[in-house]
């Protein structure tokens, strides 16, 4: 057995017996209340100071509990919305581009619809084309399409879209062409006004000097029967458009500056801004559907030759 050790130093040995004490005290008081409270009903008045004093720190603690809980709760929440946020973000960035894909989709198949309304009721041979290219710098002056010699395509020829006359082929390659848009200062068209059809009537279509993207019928009697809203077609003379071709609407009329003759302006049946697919036409080539219309019919009984 170990030797107990007594502190030499009276002032350790006075805190060592204090201590000793409290304890000793503490323990005997804790025996005499449970002693006192085992076979008894109600609470004594130290229980009852006790539990007023502590009864609020309890409450204090219990409500800092439930706010933790709901700023942990409140943080999970924010949590998951953001990542739901994200998704229905993902899925609407996803719906918009199919809806816009869907909306060009609907467009092309118009476009080709009325394409293919158009080469089967054009009493000429059409080339169908795409535009490949076009000059930013000279936007209303030339257009690239992916049709050349090696497809049929000449100098010269008519270029149509399912709206009306754009211009002509200006250069060919082997698989693709430059066509002359008729808004081009360097090229025009003769035309007539399709209402009227007057002798003489006959004017000019080239590109309006002050408003690009217009057109304007120059050179017409002073006198002559046009009215906004009149259309006006190509009127075949020249050798390089075929007569009838739609080239655009009547907005105004106006008289040149010495007043010898009028002009009118024209919002062209075609857009311009937007070319997309073409037709190029084959001067005096009849669809087949015509030549037999044209056929002769085959002599009735009864018929003098």
């Amino acid at each position: 057995m170990k030797p107990v050790l007594i502190p030499k130093n009276k002032n350790q040995r006075k805190k060592i017996l204090r201590k000793t004490l409290a304890i000793l005290s503490a323990t005997a008081l804790l025996l005499l209340l449970a002693a006192y409270t085992v076979n008894r009903q109600g609470a004594t008045w130290p229980e009852i100071v006790l539990q007023k004093v502590i009864a609020p720190v309890q409450g204090a603690f219990q409500r800092l509990t439930y706010a933790v809980e709901e700023i942990l709760l409140t943080i999970k929440n924010y949590q998951e919305l953001l990542a739901e946020n994200a998704e229905l973000r993902s899925r609407l960035s996803q719906a918009v581009t199919l809806e816009a894909r869907l909306a060009e989709l609907r467009k092309e198949n118009e476009r080709l619809r009325r394409m293919l309304s158009l080469r089967e009721t054009s009493e000429y041979e059409l080339i169908a084309a795409e535009v490949i290219a076009r000059d930013p710098n000279n936007w209303f002056s030339t257009v690239t399409i992916n049709k050349g010699s090696r497809h049929g395509v000449k100098q010269r020829m008519a270029v149509i879209t399912t709206d009306g006359l754009i211009g002509s082929v200006l250069s060919v390659s082997p698989t693709a062409a430059q066509v002359q848009l008729l808004t081009d200062p360097r090229r025009s068209v003769s035309a007539i006004i399709q209402r009227s059809r007057e002798t003489g009537a006959v004017g000019t279509v080239e590109s309006d000097p002050q408003s690009p993207g217009y057109l304007r019928m120059m050179k017409l009697p002073r006198d002559a029967n046009v009215l906004p809203g009149d259309t006006v077609v190509s009127s075949g003379l020249g050798g390089v458009f075929p007569k009838g071709l739609l080239i655009g609407f009547v907005l105004a009329v106006g008289e040149d500056e010495q007043g010898l003759t009028s002009y009118a302006t024209l919002q062209p049946a075609a857009n311009f801004n937007r070319l997309e697919e073409v037709f190029v036409v084959i001067p005096g080539a009849i669809t087949e559907p015509e030549r037999v219309e044209e056929q002769a019919e085959p002599p009735q009984e009864g018929d003098v030759s």
